[in-house]
């Protein structure tokens, strides 16, 4: 039988599409196998440190907050001079005018910097800002249902993937293709179309093509920006109101992406690659579930980089997984929440008592958090002073 040409494409694409979500599937299985890279869990003999815990109340919630375990360990003071961050400078005079940038695309490409891990920065972390350190769940998951927003746990915001891959300055979400995209929260599009030409992330042709929503909802008087990458059969077009819930777009892959899912950042302050937050601070977790942020700093109040930590639940919880402190690089991609100065964030977790657990230059160290429904759990580990890693001895010349 001789196809004709509308029958043969028809057919090609019949086949990709269950292909390729095959493939991202073995991907998110092979990504889960090599990421694991932290310490067993398995008490050791090794001197055990009690980290600091600090509450913070949920906000227009009935759960109560619960009591926390006390710490014994004193918590280093951060000073007032932070890494440079793209929230540095807040405007708090309330303005939607957007930050002029060049999308002219960097010729040549930029390169993948080496990122350090178990080891401190140089300048001390920024100081978490009692008036702002509330949870901020301002926004609607991405896709239709209103359940739980999945996201790979093995590639979070700040991380490498254990090397491989760029740090990510979003949260991935794996969806079969064609799945709606919706709006997080009500705003006006700026932005609907590919990127081959125009400079929107790590290089031109990052996301294939991209809806940005400027939302309604500010923040400290700045803008926020909601970005959905590698996505197709865009419904939208720029200047268009939405309002939550909207379809904006369809799950695709296109750009760095060559399987299905969708990429979301939040962006703050201006449209710019290095301008996110941790997405999932501001991503409501429903009623059934919660969220960690943390804090791993050495005693100088300086935070360690790329640290592995593992959530151990003490009251019959699932274990919450594996997490990594933040990574940094020259551009800054990744920064803190200005209320909450987290350097790390255990994101979908069920609400209970749970014990975050690492293992830095020798030493374990454990500190218990309670994680109340559709709320925020807060903990801060202080290890010991950072230790030079001692140099090898020359070999011994020969003869």
């Amino acid at each position: 039988m001789r196809l004709h040409r509308p029958q043969l494409i028809g057919l090609l694409v019949f086949l990709f599409v269950p292909l390729t979500w095959l493939a991202w599937q073995w991907q998110q299985g092979e990504e889960a196998a090599q990421a694991a890279v932290l310490p067993t869990l398995t008490p050791t003999a090794l001197p055990v440190k009690l980290a600091t815990v600090t509450p913070i109340p949920p906000t227009n919630t009935a759960v109560p907050t619960p009591t926390l375990t006390a710490a014994t360990t004193p918590t280093a003071t951060p000073t007032n001079t932070p890494i440079p961050t793209a929230m540095s400078s807040p405007t708090l005079t309330p303005t939607n005018t957007a930050v002029p940038v060049s999308r002219t695309c960097p010729d040549p490409a930029p390169l993948k910097p080496f990122y350090d891990r178990y080891t401190i920065a140089n300048d001390r972390w920024p100081a978490p800002d009692p008036a702002l350190a509330a949870p901020h769940f301002w926004l609607a998951k991405p896709f239709p249902g209103g359940g739980r927003f999945l996201i790979n746990q093995n590639f979070p915001y700040g991380y490498d993937l254990n090397g491989r891959l760029l740090l990510h300055n979003a949260v991935d979400s794996a969806e079969p293709l064609g799945t709606p995209v919706l709006a997080v929260g009500d705003g006006t599009v700026i932005v609907a179309q590919d990127d081959l030409n125009e400079w929107y992330g790590w290089r031109c042709d990052w996301y294939g093509h991209l809806v940005v929503i400027e939302l309604d909802q500010m923040y400290r008087g700045r803008p926020l920006y909601a970005l959905y990458g590698h996505v197709l059969n865009i419904t939208v077009e720029a200047g268009q109101r939405v309002q939550t819930g909207d379809q904006v777009a369809e799950v695709g892959f296109g750009g760095a992406a060559t399987a299905p899912h969708l990429h979301f950042e939040l962006r703050a302050d201006t449209n710019e690659f290095n301008a996110t937050l941790n997405p999932m601070l501001w991503i409501s977790p429903g009623a059934t579930r919660g969220v960690i942020v943390g804090r791993l700093l050495d005693p100088e109040g300086r935070p360690w980089r790329g640290v592995g930590l593992s959530l151990i639940g003490l009251s019959g919880e699932t274990s919450g997984g594996n997490t990594w402190t933040y990574l940094d690089d020259p551009m800054h991609l990744i920064n803190p929440d200005p209320g909450y100065a987290e350097n790390f964030v255990f994101a979908d977790v069920k609400p209970g008592a749970y014990e975050v657990y690492t293992k830095v230059q020798g030493v374990e160290y454990r500190a218990s958090v309670q994680v109340p429904a559709g709320s925020v759990g807060v903990v801060e580990i202080v290890t010991e002073t950072y230790k030079t890693p001692t140099p090898a001895p020359p070999p011994t010349p020969a003869g």
